[in-house]
Parts: structure tokens; sequence; C-alpha cells
């Protein structure tokens, strides 16, 4: 699926005007404009648009403008455009507080030029919007209903600065139903050991963890499995790629697992609760009992089996967990 074999965004070209060219020698763009005469039944007029456009996308892909193909092909073709610039595309996901409104970015992680980013509500979430300017192409999966909304409303901007591929229809299209982990799962991707498991519930209770209690290793936690979505779409999207026929240099997963290793390392699991403070010489209130026997972050330990619920309402009984924790 090479970029420049698509010409029905070209003017005056349908499908059975596609194959006529094709049949008619014409496979790219190139060939319409070194074209000598009208081919495919085109009248002069017709034609000359026709080749105008074909010269247009020729220079879109000599200056790498990257959004002028995403506003024109449909987004079912959007796979020809990753493809093309599959090497400097950008894959990022976020994290919130909550599914409410008025929940909050809290996280942006983003696998950018090779390097895994983090950008955290409280230090450097505002670095995010610089960082856009920069990109190129920009992944996502569902970001088109989640992630991006909610990083125009955080940055009040009315747009990206910069071209958006989602994913996840394309998956869908390609037969891989479902979330990224699902994906992940039957494509036999593979996270490290410290994140197995963990979704948006958790990523909820790891940043009030944080936030709230100054736990550290909630934090990086936090960190590693949000930049573990990103080295997941960049693999998912060579995956989609090389299923279209288009040759990428695939990314090698133990490879972006030490990037993100190198940059977050693993500190443990978080803790349960954070240290209570020492007050002298006045009572302290009493302190909760921790949520679990050991030192260990497990959500099925803290609210029980989770299997068959929705994120929704796994976010409920972790809210509800932590009020109980913190005597809120």
């Amino acid at each position: 699926m090479v970029l420049q074999h698509y010409m029905r965004h070209l003017p005056h070209v349908t499908a059975p005007k596609e194959k006529a060219l094709r049949f008619e020698g014409c496979l790219c763009w190139t060939d319409l404009v070194n074209a000598t005469q009208p081919c495919a039944g085109f009248d002069f007029f017709a034609w000359d648009e026709v080749r105008r456009a074909a010269e247009e996308s020729l220079q879109a892909v000599a200056r790498d403008d990257v959004a002028y193909f995403i506003s024109r092909l449909p987004p079912l073709e959007h796979v020809r455009v990753l493809a093309h610039w599959f090497d400097s595309a950008s894959y990022f996901d976020i994290e919130t507080s909550g599914l409410e409104a008025d929940s909050i970015v809290t996280l942006a992680c983003c696998f950018h030029e090779n390097r895994p980013l983090r950008f955290l509500a409280g230090e450097n979430l505002d670095d995010f919007l610089d960082l856009l300017e920069s990109v190129k192409l920009l992944v996502s999966f569902n970001g088109a209903s989640f992630d991006v909304p909610r990083i125009l409303d955080r940055f009040h901007i009315s747009e990206l600065p910069c071209a958006h591929v989602d994913l996840r229809w394309l998956c869908h299209h390609a037969g891989w139903r479902g979330g990224l982990k699902k994906i992940e799962r039957e494509l036999g991707l593979h996270r490290p050991p410290d994140l197995a498991g963990l979704g948006g519930a958790e990523a909820v209770w790891l940043w009030q963890a944080w936030s709230q209690n100054g736990d550290e290793r909630a934090k990086r936690t936090l960190e590693r499995y949000c930049s573990a979505d990103t080295a997941m779409l960049k693999m998912l999207a060579g995956k989609l790629c090389a299923l279209s026929g288009t040759s990428v240099t695939l990314p090698n997963e133990g490879e972006l697992w030490s990037l993100i290793h190198a940059s977050f390392p693993d500190l443990g699991r978080p803790l349960t609760e954070s240290p209570s403070p020492v007050v002298e010489p006045a009572p302290r209130k009493p302190v909760p009992e921790p949520m679990v026997t050991a030192d260990l972050f497990s959500i099925a330990e803290m609210v029980g089996s989770t299997v068959g619920l929705t994120r929704a309402e796994k976010q409920a009984r972790l809210r509800e967990r932590w009020r109980k924790h913190t005597g809120g």
C-alpha cells in the first residue's frame, strides 16, 4: 500500500477510474504527471486537473507535509501515510485522574525520536505542548475519541499542531478487535512483568498514591505503564504496515523495552500506603490499617476479583477503597 499509488484523492478519480488508469499503465502520481495525453477516458480539462493534483501530491511528499494527506485520504487509507512516515512518527498516550468530565490529564507519554518521554502534571506537563510543535505524525490508539480531546481541552487549543493517526480503526479493519491490551495478547506481544495486568483504573490509583501520599514507586509504575503503551503502539503500527504489504523496519521489542527500562528503571511495586508522619507532642489520628498484608501493589487483593468489570466499575471500587484507606 504505497502512498504514491493511491489516486482517489485526486479530482475526478473514482474507484473505476483508478482501475482504468492502472490498466493503461498509470500506477502512481509520477506516471500521471509524465503522461503525454489523457488516459482512462478523461477529457482534456479533467485530465489537466488530475495531473496538477498529482503534481501537488508529489510536492507535499517532498516537503514532508503529512497533514496534507491526513486531510485528503479516508481514515482507512491512513495506514499508507503511517507506512510512509513510519520512521519519523511519534507515539503517545495519556492518563487521567478518572473518567469523569472534570478529571484532569495526569500524565502524557510519547515515544519520540526513539526516546520515551514523560510529561507529568505538577512537574512538566506544559512541555508536552512544545513537543507537539516538533512532532511530524502523532500516533495513538483511540486517541481521536479520548486522548486528543483531553489534550485539546487541557491546553485550550482548537486542534493539534501536527497530523494524527488513530490506530484503533485501522486495527479493527485489519480484524484486530478490542482494546490495545487484548490486541497485544492476540499478537503475542508481552509487557514487562511489573506491568502485567495493569490498566486504566489502576493508573488512576497510582496517580492518587503519588499525588496524595507521595509514593515514588507509584509514580514510577505509572510512568512505566504509560510509556509501555507508547512502545506497544510503535510495535502495533509496524505490524499494521507489514500486514498492509508495506516494507518498514519493524521495531525490535527487546530494544524498545530496554529504552524504557533505561529511562524509567523499575523501583519495585508501589506501597499500599505512605509512611505516617511523626508529630510530637500532639497525639496523632490513628493510622488506617494497610490495604494488604504485604508491601505489594495488587488490585485483586485490594478490591477483590475485577474479572468482567468495566473500567468505570473498577475505578468505582478503587475510589471507595481509597476513601476507606485514607479516612476520607
